[in-house]
Order: structure tokens, then sequence, then C-alpha cells
């Protein structure tokens, strides 16, 4: 009986003891969870407010990027001040040449141009090419024909309607003359001069007067130095 007993006694104290077991354990796991279910948060709502946090934040990139895209939509178009001009004129021109013959001429001749021009560095300065062509003119005893090829650089200014231009540059001269006996061509490099003005009609349209003066650039020419006037109209776009 002692025997039976002391077996029971060990029984129920090896019961209880595992149930003191379980329940403490069940106390120490089941809390952490309980907090962190208590405290979660989810994945989704973590990015949600830093990404509001970051979109305060001056150097943030929203803001940089709002920054970048005011700039864009203020910036110019960097094409938007520069003026494209064309334009046909009608010139005159004179010059006394000594041919190499020893005898002289005199050149009064007329004729067309048609220059483009477009503005560099700024409204106020201008590269123009030009091509001139004069009939054939006649004196006593000569005939004698021109065309020319020009690219100047133009200083322009513009006050209202009225408008100023100086500037000079390089002109390629095509000179032919022809006598009672002989023919002589020549290829003149030239440098040139020219002070004109101009009225405009309209803002996209001017009528002006150029005076320019050319020399050359070599000595082994009879076409040494000439002046002309230009009446011209041209177009602004």
């Amino acid at each position: 009986m002692r025997a039976s007993n002391s077996i029971s006694r060990q029984s129920l104290l090896a019961i209880a003891v595992f149930l003191i077991l379980i329940t403490t354990s069940y106390s120490v796991f089941a809390a952490p969870d309980d907090e962190l279910s208590a405290d979660y948060t989810s994945y989704d709502s973590i990015v949600e407010d830093l990404q509001k946090q970051t979109a305060k934040q001056p150097g943030s990139i929203g803001t940089r990027r709002s920054v970048v895209n005011t700039s864009n939509s203020s910036s110019k178009d960097p094409f938007e001040n520069v003026w494209i001009h064309a334009g046909v004129g009608f010139a005159q021109t004179t010059s006394s040449l000594e041919l190499p013959n020893g005898s002289g001429a005199y050149l009064a001749g007329r004729g067309v141009q048609a220059a483009v021009g477009i503005d560099i560095l700024g409204p106020h300065l201008a590269a123009e090419g030009a091509v001139r062509s004069f009939g054939e003119s006649e004196d006593a005893s000569n005939k004698i024909t021109l065309k020319e090829f020009d690219l100047k650089v133009l200083f322009k200014t513009r006050f209202s309607r009225i408008g100023l231009r100086a500037g000079g540059g390089l002109s390629a001269r095509y000179m032919t003359v022809r006598t009672l006996a002989e023919t002589f061509d020549v290829t003149t490099p030239a440098s040139v001069i020219t002070l004109g003005g101009d009225i405009y009609l309209a803002p996209t349209v001017s009528f002006g007067l150029d005076l320019s003066t050319r020399n050359a650039m070599i000595s082994e020419t009879f076409d040494r130095a000439s002046i002309d006037g230009t009446i011209r109209l041209d177009t602004h776009f």
C-alpha cells in the first residue's frame, strides 16, 4: 500500500509539474505574439509614411523633380531671338582699271544681288553671304563683265522702324575685259567695308541702302578697287 501511495503521489507531482511547464511556456511565447500583433504595422504603411516624410524635405527627390520641371517649362527656345534675313537688290558699281596691255578702262556696271544672313551670338551681330552679277558694260573700246561672291560680318542696331548696320568681310571678284584685240580674265580676292541702313515697312520686311568699298588683297591684278551702292529689299523671319 505504501508503495502504491508513493507512486500515486509521484504521478500527481509529475502531472502538476507538467501543467505548470505548459502554462509557463504558453505565457512566455504567447505574450510577444500578442504584443507584435498589437504593434504590427504593414510593410505598405511603412513605405507610404517614408514617402510622405521624404516629400516634405526640401532636398527630396520629389522636390528636385518639381524644380527641374519648372525650369524646363520656363526655359526659352534658344532660337527664339535668332533672325534670318534674305532679300534681293539692285547694285551700281564703278571702278577704274589699268589693263595688262597698258590701256585703261572704266567700269560703270549695273547688276542684281541676292543675299541671305543669320544672327550670330545675339541680335546685334549677323553673318551675310551675297551673290552679285553685273551685266556687260561698255566704254569706248572695252566690254566688261563682273561677278562677285561676298561674305561679311555685320554689326546691327535698330531704333523703332529704322535699322543701321556696318561691317566688313571678304569678296571674290571674277572680271572679264574684252578689248578689240584681246580678252583679259582675272580673279581677285578683295576686302569689303560696308555701311547701310533700313526702313522697316513691316516687322518682317525692310527697304534699305548699302554703300561699300572693295580693295584688292593681291597686287597681281588690274581690278584694284571699286565703290558701289545697293538698294535692297529684305524679309526677316
